[in-house]
């Protein structure tokens, strides 16, 4: 979520009434490896063919739901199937969006058929023309989904992670895991599509073992709200979800009430996520 004290911008969308599913209908019988293209963001960006037509989207497992560009939309010459209120974490800034279900999405010998999202051309204040929309974890909700980031490449296929995997739980619908820095327990989402690393909600400053001061480090921005971010580096051990991680700065704010766990972090592993048990799977790359 941080570029310096560049602005940044976080593709999170979260309903906040109850949305359509995220895909009616998946067929993938094997193994798909799709090679994460280059890009300006830590999200992982991918090529998927939509009309048969490929287009480049990022893949965010902290946004509850898809956002595809209007202009695809239009090309496709669809009516919205309902209407939404969405937001962040925060509760502020929340608008109404118009729901799509896009009829089919390949990706590679993958298709995924009615696929939930929502039209809007992005965050202002970001590099723009980078994607043409953000896919979410739920498409891939009945597959085993791998971010490889070490192999720069998304995996998904059949099968489930074993019951040694780690268990998390779901926060606004999204997956979760308890974080502890020192004495400090809290929650915090995986979160593929923020730029940032460990982050932590501003008002547990003075509980954590900061190693100097907190200072302001730079801005970003969700699809609704755009947030001041402090840092400071930390004493002690850092664990997620019971795995001891090294993490030379956390970042702080004051507009989201749970912690995030952004790319920063996301990409030394090899991260597979298995939806239909709540797993998740953190694997370093041999050296």
């Amino acid at each position: 979520m941080i570029l310096a004290t560049l602005l940044s911008v976080v593709p999170f969308f979260q309903p906040i009434q109850e949305d359509p599913k995220p895909v009616e209908r998946t067929e993938c019988s094997s193994r798909v490896s799709l090679p994460m293209l280059p890009g300006h963001r830590s999200a992982p960006l991918i090529e998927l063919s939509i009309g048969g037509k490929p287009y480049h989207f990022l893949l965010d497992t902290g946004a509850q739901g898809g956002r595809i560009s209007p202009a695809i939309v239009e090309s496709l010459g669809i009516q919205p199937i309902g209407e939404i209120t969405a937001g962040d974490p925060s509760g502020k800034g929340e608008r109404q969006v118009k729901i799509y279900s896009i009829p089919e999405i390949d990706a590679g010998s993958a298709k995924f058929y009615g696929v939930s999202m929502f039209a809007d051309a992005g965050p202002q204040g970001g590099p723009a023309g980078l994607a043409d929309g953000v896919i979410s974890a739920g498409m891939f909700q009945d597959l085993l989904l791998t971010l490889d980031y070490p192999g720069k490449q998304v995996v998904f296929e059949p099968g489930s992670l074993p019951s040694s995997a780690i268990s998390y739980s779901l926060m606004h619908g999204l997956p979760a895991l308890p974080i502890q820095i020192g004495n400090v327990k809290l929650m915090g989402h995986v979160d593929s599509g923020s730029d940032g690393g460990l982050m932590v909600p501003l008002k547990y400053k003075s509980q954590l073992p900061l190693d100097g001061g907190a200072k302001v480090i730079g801005k970003a921005r969700t699809l609704f709200n755009e947030i001041t971010i402090y840092g400071a580096k930390v004493k002690g051990p850092i664990t997620i979800g019971g795995m001891a991680i090294n993490v030379p700065m956390i970042e702080m704010h004051d507009m989201f009430p749970v912690g995030n766990i952004g790319g920063k972090v996301l990409s030394q592993y090899k991260v597979t996520l298995d939806q239909k048990h709540k797993r998740i799977q953190f694997e370093k790359p041999a050296i």
